[in-house]
């Protein structure tokens, strides 16, 4: 722990110019990956050391020259002290749960530097060999620890995540709780985006929307044709054959849930691979090609329906919104008896990891 101390605090105490325009730093103390919080002895492990995390943002904060928000990212606590087992967990104390944390939040913030915290509504298994994925299925999510936590800390931004994966969910929480100031969402916005267009109209008021309602697109056809100008001025930049692939994934998702998505999420992987196939063909075949900004467009008029394409954010959200209802309908009615089984459909999150780890291993 000296040694590693004694590192934190050179590794921040140069005059190093920064080039990256961040709006904040954010100091990981969730993340429970074996490689992270066990060898690293980082990531999750450090909310055992309060007064290390101190200095951590200390040293985070002096390093910035107090330029921008240090902020913390954690769990509701670790399995430190026990063997983690359903049942024992059930068994041990809520209030002493939350007692802990409540004194890794205060130690931390005490300096006055951090005010921010996002907070995982479960604890961090480490005495186990638990993958990422097993813990954020296996503990079990418990929200009233941190909604107890910005009730009582109203001084600070409190915002809860783990769990919450559609606007639906993030409204219904933020109006079950006031006192929380927001809602993180990570796998669920990634693996569809489009279902979180309606944000700024549900959970900000339309005075802020003012200044930015003209511009917005109106769907996703104005998306892609938005985005196709960044791709083509990333492409002029950059070598194709590098990165197109990371700029087609970025557009990938947009469609989840919809009609022929796949067929258009496939579209995009063989535009992707053209670069680096027509370069070992002949190079010059990459000059008469279309640019990357067309080819996009013809994929998602190709197979997605006009309907799709032209859909607004009230529109789909309103689609969204009857899908879950009709969800929500079909398991009560498994529940009471009237199947007795039922096909479940992959969710969005679970079709997005999956596309991610073929992606993975196509450009491994």
């Amino acid at each position: 722990q000296q040694q590693q101390q004694q590192q934190t605090s050179s590794s921040f105490n140069n005059n190093a110019p920064i080039f990256c325009d961040y709006t904040a730093l954010n100091l990981n103390c969730g993340c429970p990956s074996p490689k992270v919080a066990g060898k690293g002895c980082f990531g999750a492990a450090l909310m055992q050391d309060a007064p290390l995390v101190k200095q951590l943002t200390s040293s985070m904060y002096h390093g910035s020259k107090g330029s921008i928000p240090i902020t913390v990212k954690c769990r509701i606590g670790t399995d430190e002290g026990y063997q983690f087992t359903r049942d024992e967990y059930n068994a041990r104390s809520d209030e002493e749960e939350y007692q802990s944390l409540k004194q890794f939040i205060e130690t931390v913030a005490s300096e006055g530097i951090v005010t921010d915290f996002q907070v995982h509504a479960r604890i961090a298994v480490l005495g186990k060999n638990y993958s990422p994925a097993d813990n954020r299925k296996v503990p079990p999510l418990r929200y009233y620890q941190v909604r107890r936590l910005a009730e009582e800390f109203p001084e600070l931004n409190i915002s809860l995540n783990g769990g919450v994966e559609t606007l639906s969910g993030v409204k219904r929480e933020l109006e079950e709780c006031p006192s929380l100031d927001g809602i993180m969402v990570g796998r669920g916005w990634m693996s569809n985006p489009w279902a979180f267009a309606m944000s700024d109209e549900l959970l900000y008021s339309d005075e802020q929307l003012a200044d930015s309602s003209t511009t917005r697109p109106k769907n996703r056809m104005e998306v892609l044709e938005a985005y196709g100008l960044h791709a083509d001025y990333e492409e002029e930049r950059w070598d194709p054959v590098k990165i197109r692939r990371f700029i087609t994934k970025a557009a990938s998702q947009l469609f989840s849930g919809e009609p022929n998505a796949k067929r258009y999420r496939i579209a995009l992987d063989e535009i992707a691979g053209l670069p680096k196939k027509l370069m070992k063909e002949d190079p010059k075949l990459m000059e008469s090609q279309p640019p990357l900004s067309e080819l996009i467009m013809d994929a998602a008029t190709k197979h997605l329906s006009e309907e799709v394409l032209y859909r607004t954010p009230k529109e789909s959200y309103e689609k969204i919104l009857w899908d879950e209802e009709q969800a929500e309908k079909r398991l009560l009615f498994v529940a009471t008896g009237g199947e007795t089984q039922v096909k479940e459909k992959q969710s969005f999150v679970q079709e997005w990891q999956q596309t991610r780890k073929e992606d993975e291993m196509k450009e491994s």
